[in-house]
């Protein structure tokens, strides 16, 4: 009975809601309905309707007791909430913070809520994969065209604008796919590498479909021909070769994160530029894109100076008359818009939740994979957000991936007995401890 209602649950392995809202949220914003002065996009909607049902399940416990980090999720929101409220006042804080609260949370709850098995995770997993492989029908033709197929089809279909002019790099069009640009189709795709890899190869080079699947995403964020997307797939493919590397060896990460020091530390002794200004330049496309951005972390993180508490909200940070608005930088904005206990906040929910994950001892070969699908992606997307900023679609995505390995806290394998004389315990994989 219980197997019956699980099937009847799913669609390809993945719980129902996810897959609606995955779907939802590859849909350009012409797919959307004005309620007033809000934009009720297709993935907007799904949240809407799911948020209070999703808030109940997870204050009753019917899928996890709560933690410590869906308290952060909200206590992040909370105080974003606060902080429109003292930009815009009551009512237009209240809209604003609302739809911030509906896109960050509910886009965690989802992940977090509804994929609660490994198996969860696997059927995810490989409709994530498989949604960005299907685009790939599209976009390489309008990569090697530059007809908008997907995008200007769904836009003419619901009376919406064209895709924007964007010039060429490296001799094809940069592809949209369904979203409003190629950065969104970009880091979406990138953001499957690991998945693929991981879980639907389950990290065996000869697994030939699998690793097959796994190119097909790389492909797909090639033809978006945008530095974010390569950057989230060559922070996942150098801690995955790291870990094929040294997979056997105890203390890998402690080595990893102790040469990234190294290497900062030896940035900053022996150039006459900061870390930060090297690390711009080599992961975008122009100099002029880097001068850009390193203009705006000049600029942006002294807006934080002056208003470390509550950030300007949606109000305009003060910059040369001649740069444009555009903040290319995900965390930065944060800590512009909403101050920095949002921040830290959200800093916090992200390495506080891979670090207790990681703590994990004892686990099934198959569900470590899963944790390095998850973690890698997290750290591949997390390192972009410094050079792009995550909006409309990629907001949601990667909350809704930070929520999605919330499972590997509290899951407990089911105890596999190899003899009479010999059993394995359920005491040797315990859930993670919550500090």
């Amino acid at each position: 009975m219980a197997l019956a209602a699980r099937k009847s649950s799913t669609i390809f392995g993945a719980p129902v809601p996810i897959v609606i809202f995955l779907f939802a949220m590859m849909l350009p914003t012409a797919v959307s309905v004005n309620l007033g002065g809000l934009r009720l996009s297709a993935y907007r909607v799904v949240l809407i309707l799911m948020f209070l049902p999703m808030f109940f399940q997870l204050i009753s416990g019917r899928r996890g007791r709560m933690h410590v980090f869906d308290m952060l999720v909200l206590a992040h929101c909370g105080w974003a909430l606060l902080a429109l409220i003292k930009w815009g006042g009551l009512a237009r804080g209240i809209e604003s913070g609302g739809i911030y609260s509906v896109e960050c949370a509910g886009a965690y709850l989802m992940g977090r809520l509804y994929v609660r098995t490994y198996e969860d995770f696997v059927g995810v997993a490989r409709v994530y994969v498989g949604l960005v492989l299907a685009t790939l029908v599209f976009t390489i033709p309008e990569a090697l065209s530059g007809i908008h197929i997907l995008h200007d089809g769904i836009a003419a279909a619901f009376g919406g604008p064209k895709a924007a002019f964007i010039e060429q790099r490296m001799g094809i069009e940069r592809a949209f796919g369904p979203f409003d640009h190629p950065i969104l189709y970009g880091v979406f795709s990138a953001s499957a590498f690991s998945m693929a890899y991981f879980v639907v190869a389950e990290r065996r080079l000869m697994n030939l479909g699998g690793m097959a699947k796994a190119g097909g995403v790389v492909l797909a964020a090639f033809i978006s021909a945008s530095g974010g997307p390569y950057t989230v797939l060559m922070m996942q493919g150098f801690v995955a070769a790291w870990e094929r590397a040294l997979g056997k060896m105890h203390g890998r990460w402690a080595a990893l994160f102790s040469l990234f020091a190294i290497v900062y530390m030896g940035i900053d002794l022996l150039s006459n530029r900061t870390p930060f200004h090297v690390f711009v330049e080599y992961l975008t496309f122009s100099k002029e894109s880097a001068y850009n951005r390193i203009l705006i972390f000049e600029y942006g993180s002294a807006e934080v100076a002056r208003h470390p508490l509550f950030g300007i909200g949606l109000g305009d940070w003060t910059r040369p008359v001649w740069m444009s608005d555009s903040m290319d930088n995900f965390w930065l904005i944060t800590a512009v818009r909403y101050g920095l206990p949002a921040f830290l906040l959200q800093v916090g929910l992200l390495l506080g939740l891979v670090w207790v994950v990681g703590q994990r001892k004892n686990l099934p070969m198959e569900w470590r994979r899963a944790r390095h699908a998850w973690a890698f992606t997290l750290f591949g997307i997390g390192v972009a957000a410094a050079t792009v900023h995550l909006w409309n679609a990629l907001f949601v995505l990667f909350f809704f991936l930070i929520g999605l390995g919330a499972w590997l806290i509290d899951a407990v394998p089911a105890v596999r007995r190899v003899s009479l004389k010999r059993a394995v315990a359920p005491s040797l994989v315990q859930p993670a401890r919550l500090f």
